[in-house]
């Protein structure tokens, strides 16, 4: 069989295709899609921070949190600015999450609807905001920057470390939202220097 160089570059090409698709095609789903220095999480646990932080902030008219991946800048604070104590703290809790979806609705928290998951989050708003079962530190995050542990020492509760991972995840939330392209372009337009200087402006009326 005679091989010309148009089809022997045209299988070269092929081959070559074929080789750099081939990691992505054997990609470990199960691994979650940031790279984290301090601790890892599935494409699970992943996926329902994802859903809670839409859960926070839902898509409207105007893109939820999910669409601006707040969940992974939650993940890149809690990498780079949070305690090892406060994120084994964290990751308890987002397993209590899984637990009580599965307790309320028979599912997981991924798999329940958005009125499921808004019911469960009703419930632990409520608990946080009468005191039952929240964070020694009492406002159930780490200050801020320094991801310092919770006052007190002893062992949360499980639902105080359900509560703890609630309260991080809707302020680190809030926070990624709030500093996002989206809003800061959209919707509260960012001046890099606000203020202007008016040197002369009218004066209706002079008071006495």
């Amino acid at each position: 069989m005679v091989v010309n160089r148009r089809t022997a570059l045209r299988q070269f090409l092929v081959i070559s295709a074929g080789a750099a698709l081939l990691p992505s095609c054997l990609q470990d789903r199960s691994k979650s899609t940031i790279l984290l220095k301090n601790f890892q999480i599935g494409a699970h646990e992943e996926a329902s921070l994802a859903e809670l932080a839409e859960t926070i902030i839902p898509a409207t008219s105007t893109p939820g949190a999910k669409d601006i991946s707040a969940h992974l800048f939650a993940l890149k604070m809690l990498d780079d600015c949070y305690s090892k104590d406060d994120r084994e703290k964290f990751l308890k809790g987002l397993q209590q999450l899984d637990e009580a979806a599965k307790t309320a609705s028979g599912q997981s928290f991924v798999k329940c609807t958005s009125a499921q998951r808004e019911a469960l989050i009703g419930e632990i708003e409520g608990r946080i905001a009468s005191g039952k079962g929240a964070p020694s530190s009492g406002n159930g995050t780490a200050s801020s920057g320094t991801g310092a542990h919770a006052a007190g020492g002893g062992p949360a509760s499980s639902t105080g470390e359900l509560n703890f991972c609630y309260s991080v995840m809707k302020r680190l939330t809030i926070l990624a939202y709030s500093s996002s392209q989206f809003f800061l372009t959209k919707v509260h337009v960012y001046e890099l220097v606000p203020g202007r200087y008016h040197g002369c402006v009218p004066v209706k009326s002079v008071p006495a």
